[in-house]
């Protein structure tokens, strides 16, 4: 009986440490050589982008659930621009995890804020800017949602204002902040 369980603990330490040290190795070799370009990106954003306000976080929270899957595939895709798309998925995947052990919750706000397309470049405060002349900081409710709403689908809310209107005014009604 002794010997099943040792043999199960040895299958049991086997199936978590392969992956464990695999990840490690990964994380070692692809991604923390990037660290330090992905720093800069946020060190050289308006800070109102690398920190975005907390209206900002909410509408992105609405908007993505999460700024983690969208700041990472902004990021990966900045980092591998030459992968085919199923390279792509498996790096995204692993970036995924560890990207957010390196970088906190607020960090990932702020990548998402300054690498989010938003139809003619990048950052919610260049949208901002251009939209409405203001900082992030100073949008009313129903301009930072229109703001973070761009980011779902640029292209094609800049040909219909009004699908975009619609989107805002959902993400102000799922984070709960009043137009």
């Amino acid at each position: 009986m002794s010997k099943i369980i040792g043999n199960l603990v040895k299958a049991a330490a086997l199936l978590v440490g392969v992956p464990a040290v695999a990840l490690f190795a990964y994380d070692t070799i692809a991604v923390r050589p990037h660290l330090a370009q992905i720093e800069a990106v946020l060190a050289q954003a308006n800070p109102e982008d690398a920190s975005p306000p907390e209206i900002i976080r909410d509408l992105i929270d609405a908007n993505a659930g999460s700024p983690v899957p969208h700041a990472t595939r902004l990021v990966t895709s900045r980092v591998y621009s030459d992968l085919s798309q199923g390279q792509w998925h498996v790096r995204n995947a692993l970036w995924r995890v560890l990207l957010p052990m390196h970088f906190d919750k607020s960090q990932m706000y702020g990548l998402y804020s300054v690498l989010a397309y938003n139809g003619i470049d990048h950052g919610l405060s260049n949208f901002a800017g251009r939209e409405y002349g203001k900082s992030l900081g100073r949008l009313s409710p129903i301009q930072a949602a229109t703001t973070v709403a761009i980011t779902h689908a640029p292209t094609a809310y800049l040909r219909d204002r009004s699908r975009l209107d619609r989107r805002a005014k959902v993400l102000l009604e799922i984070s709960q902040h009043a137009p």
